[in-house]
């Protein structure tokens, strides 16, 4: 009677563990558009950039404030170490060399299951990833363990407001990700690089969003060609269009490119009802959601 009474305690905290594991949810910001999602038992990694701190991170083909071809960009903050087992799904919103850099394509496991924008999966198969999933506007694709799941579906990301930079800087996604266990529901809308649509306000089509991770930063603002992703001004009317619980900014404060300081986005919801449910995240810090 007593072996079975402890059997009985080992099992009930064994259990215990299992279900808390699942409906465990983290955030952990990396630098740059970098982040870990944990989502229960599946761990998401974004736009791999593991370049050092440095005057020349990587290079763009043409800087988005003068225009200057092959410009090297600065890294301000040395990407944040975090835990790279265990990585489920390697989440791109597009492969630019300031979402995916050269250290990311050298030293992740080519092995790691890949979703990316549909008309770039062959970008990523000549970097020698072997297990891509292409996801064009609309697509979805759904992973299961056990009595979890998790849904990911691409939606539109429009770079840039007016051609030429628009068509120039080619399609990328956004994407919507639900986590499923018993029943309950969590969603995150990651924006990628835009700037704001219309067509974003039929995004509450998808359901409540427990947590909204906007890409911001204002690329270009300050020059001639255009800007080419979000602004607090187009932060905020995303916001209020679609009234997330948490709003956890990436996209900022890392590189040289990044004009406008996340502080702005502090001040422009500090005067609405959206201020407390802003989270500027430390590099590297975890933070439970």
């Amino acid at each position: 009677m007593k072996s079975l009474k402890i059997y009985l305690f080992i099992l009930g905290i064994l259990l215990a563990g299992s279900v808390k594991s699942q409906h465990k949810k983290t955030f952990q910001w990396i630098g740059g558009p970098t982040y870990v999602l944990q989502l229960g038992s599946f761990k998401i990694l974004t736009d791999p950039m593991f370049s050092p701190k440095g005057d020349s991170a990587f290079m763009i083909k043409k800087h988005p404030s003068t225009g200057v071809a092959n410009a090297y960009i600065q890294r301000y903050i040395a990407p944040a170490t975090f835990d790279t087992s265990h990585i489920d799904i390697l989440l791109v919103s597009h492969p630019h060399a300031d979402h995916f850099d050269r250290e990311a394509r050298n030293t992740l496991n080519k092995h790691l299951q890949v979703v990316a924008p549909g008309a770039k999966t062959s970008t990523l198969k000549d970097w020698g990833f072997m297990h891509l999933t292409g996801l064009n506007w609309g697509d979805t694709t759904e992973f299961k363990k056990g009595n979890e799941s998790l849904r990911i579906i691409a939606v539109e990301a429009m770079h840039a407001k007016d051609d030429p930079l628009k068509t120039e800087l080619g399609k990328g996604n956004g994407y919507i990700i639900e986590y499923t266990v018993n029943g309950q529901v969590y969603r995150v809308y990651w924006t990628g690089d835009t700037v704001w649509f219309d067509d974003m306000q039929h995004y509450t089509r998808y359901g409540k969003i427990n947590l909204f991770i906007p890409d911001m930063g204002a690329v270009g603002s300050d020059g001639p060609i255009g800007r080419r992703g979000l602004n607090a001004q187009d932060c905020l009317k995303i916001i209020e269009t679609l009234h997330p619980d948490v709003i956890a900014p990436v996209h900022h404060s890392t590189f040289s490119m990044y004009i406008e300081p996340i502080a702005k986005l502090q001040q422009t919801l500090d005067t609405t009802t959206y201020a407390k449910r802003l989270r500027i995240v430390p590099a590297g810090k975890v933070v439970s959601l």
